[in-house]
């Protein structure tokens, strides 16, 4: 048998392996994002090619595409165990009996020993924690009596969950289950969950229920795997009837027909006003070109009346960038941060709401949020950073439409209204969760913006009266 072969058929040292798969996924958890946009960005470059007749690029263009999107492919369950994230002991926070040896972690002798792994940076997603085990009795001396809570146990109970205060943590706890084993050399693999995390970073914890000075417990290889999906086969039958464009033609003619007389007589109206009261002429005039001008911009566009009753529900005065992006930025808080629409970036401030200040010299911000929560200021900080990571979390790679105040700051920040398809204002979110105060405004303009504001104001007061309270209101000397 040659050299070559024999190499090829050695497996690799567990080291090596670990080390391997730690590299490959870092390496593809730090690209994907960068991957994503390439992907977005030929995708519209592929529709302008398409508009304009190239085809021959626009399919060059689109097998580009292609394989960027088959780099990360979510029903592989080979490449998930490949992408596995290592839970290494020798990387872990230890407390109770708990302990690291070499590759082991054993020494479960008292109740809530456990390991704790902190701000681990892994893809937001769904995971499995997959694990070994092996319990064992410890054999004791002849004659010698054993008290009863130091007697061996059949099973150890665990809990591993996600250590945070922020939304979702909670539904991340899993508990299981060791059983004995035959012998203490074999050891069971187990798989748990699965979580879904949300953000990164993370921190895990494990913890075990009891404590089982009888036995000899120990785990090893514990690791995320990325929960594979099995993508379903679906055999469709070849097109009968009007395809996709037709539908959407044949909507947009129908809701345009059905705007006109409303359009044309609410013109008329405005005329008829202006005839008949010169003192309101050019309003009415403002008005009229208003109209048309926003009729010409919903032409041609399926969700033209929708967009028409927006700009008409009480928010002019503002801009509005539909389909904005948030930027990652060193900058970025709870409530400041980068967007980008159309290539065009803006730093907004959210409307009516103040997160905590991670900058400690800001004096006014801090004693403003402390007061607000009364509490104290060492809290302050850490609510900034959650405050950060979970607007951060929630908004990147999401759709929004912001709603931005002509007038800025002296930094150019803008104010702004943020809002998330089938969510809405995203200050209601970061209120929800308490990890914003909602600040009274100079001035309110117009119906909506009450209207909007006093949600706002409702939904802090229900988040203070809940049991137990979350994010500042947990931290709040009235509520203790």
């Amino acid at each position: 048998m040659s050299a070559g072969s024999v190499f090829s058929q050695t497996a690799d040292p567990a080291p090596l392996a670990v080390a391997r798969a730690g590299f490959l996924r870092q390496i593809m958890t730090d690209s994907q994002t960068l991957t994503e946009q390439y992907e977005r960005a030929l995708a519209k470059l592929e529709q302008e090619l398409a508009e304009t007749s190239d085809y021959e690029e626009a399919r060059l263009v689109q097998q580009r595409r292609m394989e960027l999107k088959t780099l990360y492919p979510a029903n592989d369950s080979a490449l998930a165990q490949t992408l596995a994230f290592p839970l290494i002991p020798a990387q872990a926070r230890f407390f109770g009996s708990a302990e690291n040896r070499g590759d082991l972690i054993t020494g479960w002798r008292t109740g809530g020993s456990g390991a704790e792994w902190s701000n681990l940076r892994i893809s937001p997603g769904k995971y499995y924690l997959e694990l070994e085990a092996n319990l064992v009795e410890l054999p004791s001396l002849p004659g010698t009596l054993v008290p009863g809570r130091s007697q061996p146990q059949e099973s150890a109970v665990f809990d591993f969950f996600e250590v945070s205060l922020l939304a979702g943590a909670s539904e991340n706890r899993r508990s299981f289950e060791v059983k004995l084993s035959h012998d203490d050399t074999t050891f069971s693999s187990m798989q748990v969950g699965p979580v879904n995390f949300t953000r990164s970073p993370v921190t895990l914890r494990m913890s075990s229920d009891s404590g089982y000075p009888g036995n000899l417990l120990r785990l090893r290889n514990l690791r995320l795997v990325p929960a594979s999906v099995e993508a379903p086969t679906i055999s469709s039958p070849p097109p009968t009837g009007p395809t996709l464009d037709d539908l959407k033609k044949s909507l947009n003619e129908s809701l345009t027909a059905a705007q006109k007389p409303i359009v044309d007589g609410y013109l008329d109206a405005i005329r008829n006003l202006s005839a008949t009261n010169p003192v309101l002429k050019n309003a009415a005039d403002a008005e009229t070109k208003r109209l048309l001008k926003l009729m010409e911009n919903s032409r041609g566009q399926t969700a033209g009346p929708l967009r028409l009753l927006g700009n008409n529900g009480g928010l002019n005065g503002f801009e509005d960038l539909d389909g904005a992006r948030f930027v990652t930025d060193p900058a970025n808080r709870g409530d400041r941060f980068m967007i980008e629409h159309e290539g065009r970036r803006l730093s907004i401030r959210l409307l009516w709401v103040l997160c905590a200040p991670l900058d400690t010299n800001d004096e006014i911000a801090r004693r403003t949020f402390a007061k607000h929560f009364d509490m104290g200021d060492g809290d302050v900080t850490p609510l900034g950073r959650a405050a950060q990571e979970f607007t951060a979390g929630y908004l990147e790679g999401k759709a929004l439409r912001v709603l931005v105040r002509p007038d800025k700051d002296n930094d150019g920040t803008a104010n702004a209204l943020v809002f998330l398809p089938e969510i809405g204002l995203f200050q209601n979110v970061l209120v929800d969760q308490a990890l914003a105060a909602v600040i009274t405004p100079k001035d309110r303009r117009g119906m909506m913006e009450n209207g909007l504001f006093d949600s706002l104001l409702d939904r802090e007061r229900a988040a203070k009266r809940q049991k137990p309270a979350p994010g500042a209101w947990g931290l709040s000397e009235s509520a203790k």
